[in-house]
């Protein structure tokens, strides 16, 4: 399941996103000019990482929700904010609809799978996706102090989109988001995202060989959130 949540977070708020720069880690391995020359990599093309879908735009604003679930936790509402954050990347509403805990294939009694996500986008609408699948590969979690939340989630994200040939093109990338939340007041929250992106052996085979472990691209986005209404407060 999506990482719990401190309870202040509980709410809808209207979040601001600023890209805040770039690193090679791994430049004793990869040039610049060999990384970007490999349009696959996650980050450099649109849509190629979900929740920052044109990675280093300014000023992106769009809607952030938790809510809290039967049993007490507050969680982030992942189908909510995806929908929100590629629509404020984008600049217009690119999904049209989008499946979350609900997968038939997945031999278990419930029926469900929180770690896979899928995005179906507005046919013909968006030049680099159609459909984008998301699995969950690993979540941490940590609260530092009680004005401080630490997130991070591994993701494997394969991306389908049209094609010159017509026949589907699909695209799978290896990144980590890592989140910081610090509470400045009841009402607003600061903080900051770093995108790791690692080298896939399919898809970037060459990279791969010489980075295979270590990632090769990290981006840098400011995030700001400003609370909207009062009624969904811890």
């Amino acid at each position: 399941d999506p990482t719990p949540t401190p309870p202040r977070l509980l709410g809808t708020w209207r979040a601001t996103l600023s890209f805040d720069g770039y690193e090679l880690p791994a430049k004793d391995l990869l040039s610049r000019e060999e990384i970007f020359a490999e349009p696959t990599v996650p980050g450099l093309q649109k849509c190629s990482v979900a929740l920052i879908p044109d990675v280093g735009k300014e000023g992106v604003q769009f809607q952030m929700r938790w809510v809290r679930e039967k049993g007490g936790a507050v969680r982030e509402d992942r189908a909510t904010n995806l929908r929100s954050a590629i629509a404020g990347g984008l600049g217009y509403d690119a999904i049209e609809r989008v499946e979350y805990k609900a997968d038939p294939m997945l031999p278990n009694p419930f029926g469900v799978n929180p770690n896979r996500l899928s995005l179906i986008f507005v046919p013909g609408r968006t030049l680099n996706a159609e459909r984008i699948e998301i699995f969950a590969n690993a979540r941490e979690w940590e609260a530092p102090s009680p004005d401080m939340f630490l997130e991070s989630e591994y993701v494997r994200q394969v991306t389908f989109s049209s094609s010159r040939t017509g026949v589907p093109r699909q695209v799978s990338g290896e990144y980590a988001h890592f989140f910081t939340f610090r509470r400045i007041g009841d009402s607003r929250v600061e903080g900051n995202i770093l995108t790791t992106a690692y080298t896939e052996p399919l898809q970037q085979e060459r990279l791969f060989i010489k980075a295979p472990t270590r990632p090769i691209l990290i981006f840098s986005h400011r995030l700001s959130l400003e609370r909207e209404g009062e009624g969904d407060r811890a």
